[in-house]
């Protein structure tokens, strides 16, 4: 197995009437997929079906990059960003670019290794 994907694409979640943009997926044990919200300062858990299930806030405005960590992979690590920010929005910002560990009571996944052939 080289963890790239099989079969083609297809839609799980539209979201392109939410508020937000998607950024980023880690998955959990229960088969949902997290998903940090850039710009709504939240990270949503999606069920396989696509159905937003749970969403758990950040105290910065954009999350990105969402990754299971602990022992027992039961935290959350969300990195945020302010790229693109002006001084007024970091100063209403004040935890943008931080990283943070949110105990979320469910067991992640660790990210499959991906081995690139021809590179």
């Amino acid at each position: 197995m080289t963890g790239l994907p099989r079969g083609e694409p297809a839609t799980l979640h539209d979201h392109r009437h939410g508020e937000g943009g998607l950024d980023g997926a880690a998955v959990d044990a229960a088969g949902l997929i997290w998903c940090a919200r850039w710009g709504s300062g939240c990270v949503d858990a999606y069920s396989p079906d696509g159905d937003r299930v749970r969403s758990v806030a950040v105290p910065a405005t954009r999350p990105s990059c969402p990754t299971f960590a602990g022992n027992d992979l039961t935290q959350l690590l969300v990195t945020s960003a302010y790229e693109g920010m002006d001084d007024d929005e970091k100063a209403a910002d004040p935890e943008h670019g931080r990283t943070f560990l949110i105990d979320l009571g469910v067991r992640g996944l660790l990210e499959p290794r991906v081995r690139l052939s021809g590179a």
